[in-house]
């Protein structure tokens, strides 16, 4: 059965004024299955305000980022004492976690024109069926099974990816069928791949960073040294740090604090470097005990190209992203030029939401110093840090399981105008309100059509 148009989903629904902050803990959710992999937020928690401004000096550009949020998480994933053996909360999967305890992050995708169609759709070019979280998840021992995929990337799951790096036509990309080795090393030499800077409140902006990643074949780590790693001995499956008293005050953090949310950005919410000192197993640790699950550190390399400063204030999340015009590495990060013009979207994860469960933008443009773009980006002289900008606020909405294969299927009113090029996301002439209404009912019809 095909999906209903969208003038016959929207002419039978209401649609909910829709406030720019707001919690999704503080909304029950639409519908949960955890058996499908569906969990859809609160009518009220699915559009949201994310505020954009750039500016650039001769060597660096500077993204601002301004998210109101009424329930910021710093928290992530930690280890809890418990029974005598380390358990781990904290979860990225099925929507909210319950306890509170997955960071907050703001993600943008980069190109320079290299990725035909990006300019017009966004980030629903790397969505695709099979990944994880979607119902249509692809099994972990299939990925795992997969030549490339598992036995060389040691993956379990399906990820972002680049419908050109299937061996299919576009609207046919299957996440098993990657072209050749060399194939994908000319495209990614050519610049066919997305730069991706993801802003992570835990697991990169308390050592001062953010993760510089880039979408080709799969969602991949740049050149280098991440901000963050695990902080679990797998030999003798036990945490491998712990907090340095002598520097910190604390062993661990405690349960209930934690539950309660009640470690604030100047307190030792998260474990890096600097601050721990190797996990003592002769220490008599006590039922709830915590200690973090990820350990940060100082990256390098192109992986650390990224800096970040600020943090929540006044209700929001108030962020500075700065690099090198000059691509750190050409083979993993764009770079950018005064006069030009780039295309850029957006997500944001909030409220101890992980995976799919974001909200994204529309595709934008962001310009150097051109006025026709949506985000300017001024230049300006002296220190960036300093500089006054002009704010683009933008919307981001839930987009449901809206995949690249759905919007080139028989099921889609618009598939003719997608495979032939001729409209974008941006083209529908509906608001946006109205489309992630759309996107919802999308998947309800879609996930009970499949079940």
């Amino acid at each position: 059965m095909p999906i209903k148009p969208l003038t016959a989903i929207l002419a039978t629904t209401t649609l909910a004024a829709v406030a720019p902050v707001t919690s999704l803990l503080a909304n029950e959710s639409e519908w949960e299955d955890e058996s499908l992999n569906v969990f859809i937020p609160h009518e009220n928690d699915r559009l949201m305000a994310l505020r954009v401004a750039a500016v650039y000096n001769d060597d660096e550009i500077q993204i601002r980022y301004e998210f109101p949020t009424d329930n910021p998480s710093w928290y992530h994933q930690y280890w809890i004492y418990e029974g005598g053996e380390w358990v781990r909360y904290g979860s990225g999967a099925q929507g909210q976690d319950p306890h509170g305890l997955y960071e907050d992050r703001i993600s943008m995708l980069l190109d320079d024109g290299s990725v035909e169609g990006f300019e017009h759709y966004g980030g629903y070019m790397t969505a695709h069926e099979g990944m994880r979280t979607l119902s249509s998840a692809v099994d972990s021992s299939e990925v795992q099974a997969h030549p490339v995929l598992g036995e060389e990337l040691g993956r379990s799951d399906v990820r972002k990816y680049l419908p050109g790096t299937r061996d299919a036509e576009s609207g046919e990309a299957s996440w098993d069928t990657l072209r050749a080795e060399e194939e994908i090393q000319a495209m990614q030499e050519a610049g066919h791949f997305l730069d991706l800077w993801q802003w992570r409140a835990h697991r990169s902006h308390p050592v001062g960073y953010a993760d510089n990643n880039y979408v080709l074949h799969y969602r991949l780590n740049s050149e280098g040294r991440g901000p963050f790693t695990d902080n679990w001995d797998s030999d003798a499956e036990q945490p491998a740090w712990m907090y340095d008293p002598e520097q910190t005050g604390i062993t661990h953090l405690e349960r209930d604090r934690l539950f309660a949310q009640g470690y604030s950005q100047d307190d030792w919410y998260y474990l890096s470097e600097d601050i721990a000192v190797p996990f003592d197993p002769e220490r008599d640790w006590q039922e709830g005990d915590v200690l973090p699950q990820r350990f940060l550190r100082e990256p390098d390399g192109s992986r650390g190209a990224i800096r970040a400063a600020g943090g929540y204030e006044d209700g929001a999340w108030r962020i500075r992203l700065t690099r090198s015009l000059e691509a750190p590495n050409p083979l993993d990060s764009k770079t950018l030029s005064e006069g030009e013009t780039y295309d850029v979207a957006f997500a944001v994860h909030a409220n101890a939401s992980g995976a799919r469960w974001h909200l994204v933008s529309h595709p934008q443009t962001l310009g150097l110093g051109v006025e026709e773009a949506d985000i300017v980006a001024s230049r300006v002289e002296g220190p960036l840090d300093q500089a006054d900008v002009e704010w683009t606020e933008l919307q981001v909405y839930y987009p449901g399981q809206t995949t690249w294969q759905w919007l080139h299927g028989a099921e889609h009113a618009g598939q003719p105008a997608v495979q032939t090029g001729e409209i974008g996301i941006r083209d529908i002439h509906l608001s946006l309100e109205e489309i992630a209404r759309f996107a919802v009912e999308v998947e309800r019809q879609r996930v009970e059509q499949q079940n």
